[in-house]
């Protein structure tokens, strides 16, 4: 009998004032396992599709950027071949003070002129200057390129330079007086093809074609034919 009392003395302790028994201790000490909510989980897959979904629109955002990048340096480029046309043709000769004829040959999708002599840009020869499309050297596409060759140097073939890669085709059109005909020739429009030899035609226009998936563009450039210094 006192071995057992001693037992139950061993077995009860206090707590908040009242005793209980290690049997109870032990059944709450069973039910106290380490683990996750039902709230718990939510608002932890709440978290994580939030720090998905910003992850996803930072990659998004840096993948736009980086299209932007390249749009504007394509762009970019298509750019400074407009300005470098735009300075060629200003300087094509119109007419020498000998009466010599000036070679110009211009059709829809190939022009041929010459660009006078320039002390300031060191450049004391005529050049004849030729705009064109061509075969890309892999033959991949299709390209803008111009050939020069001084006419003082008829030892020296015309130099090829490619202007512009991946197009699909130049379009050239010609303002001026015709002057082969009729009255209406006398008006001066605008032509695909200029075959007067006489008098060069006042205006060019230059269009040149990507494909359709290509983020570079080219608005029309109309220049006019020598009006440069």
């Amino acid at each position: 009998m006192a071995e057992r009392l001693s037992r139950n003395a061993r077995c009860t302790v206090v707590t908040g004032g009242k005793p209980a028994a290690c049997g109870h201790l032990a059944m709450r000490a069973g039910t106290d396992e380490s683990g996750f909510t039902l709230i718990e989980m939510i608002v932890s897959l709440a978290l994580m599709s939030l720090i998905a979904m910003l992850l996803i629109q930072s990659l998004q955002a840096t993948g736009l950027v980086t299209r932007s990048a390249q749009r504007l340096a394509a762009q970019e480029e298509v750019q400074l071949v407009r300005g470098h046309l735009r300075r060629t043709l200003a300087n094509v000769v119109r007419r020498r003070r000998d009466g010599r004829r000036v070679a110009f040959l211009g059709q829809g999708e190939a022009l041929t002129a010459t660009i006078g002599a320039n002390v300031e840009a060191e450049r004391l020869s005529e050049i004849a200057f030729g705009l064109s499309v061509a075969a890309t050297p892999g033959g991949t596409g299709l390209a803008l390129v111009e050939d020069i060759r001084v006419t003082s140097d008829a030892a020296t073939g015309p130099q090829r330079e490619i202007l512009l890669e991946g197009i699909v085709g130049l379009r050239l059109r010609y303002f001026g007086v015709l002057g082969q005909g009729g009255a209406s020739d006398w008006q001066p429009r605008w032509v695909t093809s200029w075959q007067r030899r006489d008098r060069l035609p006042t205006l060019v226009e230059v269009s040149v074609d990507f494909p359709a998936a290509d983020a570079r563009r080219w608005p029309a450039l109309v220049l006019p034919l020598g009006a440069g210094p």
